[in-house]
């Protein structure tokens, strides 16, 4: 089935982004609820631990930029988005030669190679894109669980699609089984997901073996490997597939300003892939004109704060500490995390643990939205949060 820009929105893309939208919040909104958070309402003393946000927010340089728009909201962003795109390409090492000084609103300066990138409203719009551009038609998508299944939840929305869904559990150690999903991977196969690191147990997969499944993943197909919380690894330049994506023809790497730079609220995200993916891509994304200048002036001042992201890795490591010695002592199994947020198996159902935290002002996500009720995924919290966390733990075991 092929479907052009026009026809892809009057198909109902952009309903059907609202309508997901409206069903993930409503399953946020829902969880909330049955935690009994509406008694306690989204407060400064909530501890709101539950959505894999940066509680320390963004970093000044962007809240100087932000505030600095305000005076340029009259106008489209489309000489800033450009120079965004063209600053994450210069970032990731991507070839450029200057062109001429004609009258332009973007940057004058052109791509030279076989590697680009495009900008998204925060990854999901990529996420969205690549589940219409590979898997609008019949085949598979392989996937882990559990996993961040935007791509997958997406396909099988698309009217008239005949797609397949493999889901491959992960191995014991709540990590990629890297085996079963090359296993899984045949000629049908249009889309493998790898997320890296994982969401929702926070653990990594190498290098090498996302190369073996880019090594399995046919040539026409893609290996979408999903990089939201890449920068919270203090070795993420060993573990990022960016140099796969600029050298094999069907990896695409997604990357959101949504966690680590503490942008969730203005949804900017890029993917970066051969010009070919980016090209069978472009025509299921809304554009330049669905970027707000705030948004892509923040993301942009986010690249030059390194700082902010230094601190905001010590409160991650920070985090994980106090989860580690909090969860021991209550005698729950939480797998071992190298993101903002952990993956605690509780041995019974979890339903009564996040209940009597919400009600104490703490939220957290229970495993139901996973269908493992047994679990519960808790999201980096400031020193005052992991505090409220750790209390609501212990009074919990004691009742």
């Amino acid at each position: 089935m092929q479907v052009s820009r026009r026809g892809f929105v009057a198909s109902g893309f952009v309903a059907g982004v609202s309508a997901s939208t409206a069903v993930l919040m409503s399953n946020f909104a829902g969880e909330v609820r049955a935690n009994a958070a509406e008694n306690v309402g989204l407060n400064t003393k909530t501890a709101r631990i539950l959505f894999n946000e940066n509680p320390l927010g963004p970093s000044p340089l962007a809240i100087a930029a932000i505030e600095s728009s305000a005076s340029m909201l009259g106008r489209y962003p489309l000489s800033e988005g450009p120079r965004l795109e063209m600053k994450l390409r210069k970032q990731h090492g991507l070839s450029y030669v200057e062109t001429s000084r004609e009258l332009s609103l973007g940057p004058n300066e052109k791509l030279v190679g076989d590697t680009d990138l495009l900008i998204g409203i925060g990854s999901s719009e990529i996420l969205k894109a690549v589940a219409w551009a590979y898997g609008s038609q019949s085949g598979n998508i392989v996937e882990a669980y559990p996993s961040y299944s935007a791509v997958g939840d997406s396909a099988i929305e698309i009217p008239g699609t005949q797609i397949e869904r493999k889901i491959i559990p992960l191995d014991g150690g709540n990590r990629f089984d890297t085996s079963a999903i090359i296993k899984a991977i045949d000629s049908n196969t249009k889309v493998v997901v790898v997320c890296n690191p994982n969401n929702p147990t926070g653990t990594t997969i190498p290098l090498s073996q996302i190369e073996a499944i880019a090594n399995a993943t046919p040539s026409d197909a893609l290996l979408l490997v999903d990089e939201a919380y890449i920068e919270f690894l203090p070795h993420a330049e060993k573990v990022t597939a960016v140099e796969l994506a600029k050298t094999r023809k069907n990896v695409l790497i997604a990357r959101t300003f949504s966690k680590i730079f503490g942008l969730a609220g203005l949804r900017i995200g890029y993917g970066l892939g051969a010009t070919p993916i980016i090209d069978r891509l472009r025509p299921f994304m809304l554009g330049q004109l669905s970027l707000s200048m705030a948004g892509v002036l923040a993301a942009e001042a986010s690249m030059d704060d390194q700082q902010h992201i230094a601190r905001t890795r010590v409160l991650q490591q920070k985090t994980l500490e106090v989860w580690g010695r909090g969860f021991r002592e209550a005698g729950w199994n939480m797998t071992s995390s190298e993101a903002c947020f952990c993956w605690v198996d509780v041995g019974q159902d979890a339903a009564p643990l996040v209940s009597f935290l919400a009600e104490r002002g703490v939220l957290i996500s229970g495993g139901r939205r996973w269908k493992m009720p047994n679990n519960v995924r808790i999201s980096m919290g400031t020193d005052e949060e992991n505090d409220q966390l750790i209390a609501g733990l212990r009074a919990f075991k004691k009742g």
